[in-house]
């Protein structure tokens, strides 16, 4: 490294000194005069450029306080004494005056100054030297303590993620996490898989959108990912709300405010999540690898809710019709008696057997027989309410469990049914057809001594008669049958 000019200050020195300093001048030296200390630059910016003071005993007494304390403190800065050769100091005068980088008697040689150059240079590169070590140290500890916040936040979306088997859950975690460490504002996310047809169905999960345009435009947005990593279209989709007050979004897609995430397992992508923020995002590269890394994690917890949530649906749910199933409706049902009984308040049932499905399927074929029950599925949960639940009961057979519901009430509902599937038109092999159904009704205020089996017996009974009474109609267990009989 070339070595940087030596700068001589000459304070306030008498004309023939400076005179002699200048005659005496080693290489690689530049000279400034000043008359004060207030002239001298003290915070030049080259830690590398080494500075020395020259000042006499005269002139080092006009200094003041304020001047010779700033000269001892400053560390770019050397003082020198230069005596008369017949002046005579002893070491108590010395001190009394400060250190100094050395002394020089008069008359000034060049080998007087080089001396004292040479050796502020040394002291300078000395200086230097640990003023970048502890630039050095001073980095590595706000890289470190970077690394602790990042290793922290992976940490706890890791540990956070991991301990649910709810998808909606893991993406408020998600949300939360990404937020904190990028400042985001909102999250939304996209999964998809292909189903027996090969085609694309796909879910998304959108946060708070007010405006209309701006909720279409972002769904737009998600269901462009999947062409972007599989190169195929959805076909079908279905929306689902994240929404919470700290998850929200005011504004269209812009690429610049938004950062897209790809979760893949075995280096396969089946969603992706983007984070939204309301400024520009400007992040470092190790905080994008930070929030990949982020993305394994997620991919993995939400690949295992996604694989949980089908499994516990084929457990629960009957596969031709998307109703529970009779595990689950038993499960239900003794659920619901012990609450009612603590509330003791009415419980009804709903039991519906479709007429004469053995001709059905004998006239069209089973694949025509599975098509109604799945039509009689969809209009079961499209008329129901939500506190309803619906289940496949067997073969043709399906329940309605109705909490706090009248005998009244329940029938209303199983009539409404009833119309509704004889006036739906079926269609198959360009072949339309309609089918009915009997129904019984029954409703009891449950005690603590009533059989578990009360409702379901009572309903049967009820089922029954509808069926014994012509079919097509609706009955209750108080013997009131309603409805159009039909014949075989």
């Amino acid at each position: 490294m070339r070595q940087k000019p030596t700068k001589f200050w000459l304070l306030n020195l008498p004309q023939e000194l400076s005179s002699e300093i200048e005659q005496s001048l080693p290489g690689n030296s530049r000279i400034s005069k000043v008359g004060s200390v207030e002239e001298i630059n003290l915070d030049h910016p080259d830690p590398l450029e080494a500075s020395i003071v020259f000042v006499t005993p005269d002139t080092l007494n006009e200094v003041n306080d304020y001047g010779e304390r700033s000269l001892i403190e400053h560390h770019n800065i050397q003082r020198v004494l230069i005596i008369d050769g017949h002046n005579r100091l002893d070491k108590a005068d010395i001190n009394e005056m400060g250190s100094f980088l050395g002394i020089i008697r008069r008359p000034v040689t060049k080998k007087s100054l080089r001396e004292v150059r040479d050796k502020a240079v040394e002291i300078q590169e000395l200086y230097t030297d640990l003023h970048l070590m502890a630039r050095e140290i001073s980095l590595d500890r706000e890289l470190l303590a970077r690394k602790n916040v990042q290793l922290e936040f992976l940490n706890r979306i890791l540990t956070r993620s991991s301990s649910s088997l709810n998808v909606e859950e893991i993406l408020t975690i998600a949300r939360q996490e990404l937020s904190e460490f990028t400042q985001a504002c909102g999250l939304a996310a996209i999964f998809w898989k292909s189903n027996d047809q090969k085609e694309i169905t796909a879910e998304l999960y959108l946060p708070t959108i007010e405006d209309r345009s701006n909720a279409s435009k972002w769904e737009e947005t998600l269901l462009a990912v999947p062409e972007r990593f599989i190169q195929k279209k959805v076909s079908s989709y279905k929306k689902i709300n994240i929404s919470s007050k700290k998850n929200l979004i005011t504004r269209n897609p812009n690429p610049l405010k938004q950062i897209l995430i790809p979760l893949y397992i075995n280096n396969r992508a089946f969603g992706a999540i983007i984070i939204m923020a309301d400024k520009n995002l400007k992040l470092g590269r190790d905080q994008l690898q930070i929030i990949n890394s982020a993305g394994n994690h997620l991919a993995l917890a939400l690949r295992n809710a996604l694989k949980y949530r089908d499994l516990k649906k084929e457990a629960d749910f009957d596969g031709l019709t998307s109703v529970y199933n009779r595990q689950q409706f038993d499960k239900k049902m003794r659920v619901e008696l012990k609450r009612h009984q603590r509330q003791a308040t009415p419980l009804s049932l709903i039991m519906l057997d479709l007429d004469y499905f053995k001709n059905l399927n004998d006239t069209y074929g089973h694949v025509a027989g599975d098509m109604v029950l799945k039509k009689i599925g969809y209009l079961l949960g499209s008329t129901v309410r939500e506190t309803d639940f619906s289940a496949r009961y067997g073969g043709e057979e399906f329940v309605v469990l109705l909490p706090e519901t009248t005998e009244e009430q329940a029938w209303l509902l199983a009539e409404r049914l009833r119309q509704k599937i004889s006036r739906t038109n079926f269609f198959h092999e360009n072949e339309n057809f309609n089918v009915t159904a009997s129904i019984g009704v029954a409703s009891i205020k449950p005690g603590p001594l009533t059989p578990g089996d009360t409702l379901v017996i009572q309903a049967d009974q009820a089922l029954y008669l509808a069926k014994n009474s012509g079919r097509n109609m609706v009955c209750t267990s108080a013997d009131l049958c309603v409805g159009e009989a039909v014949s075989g």
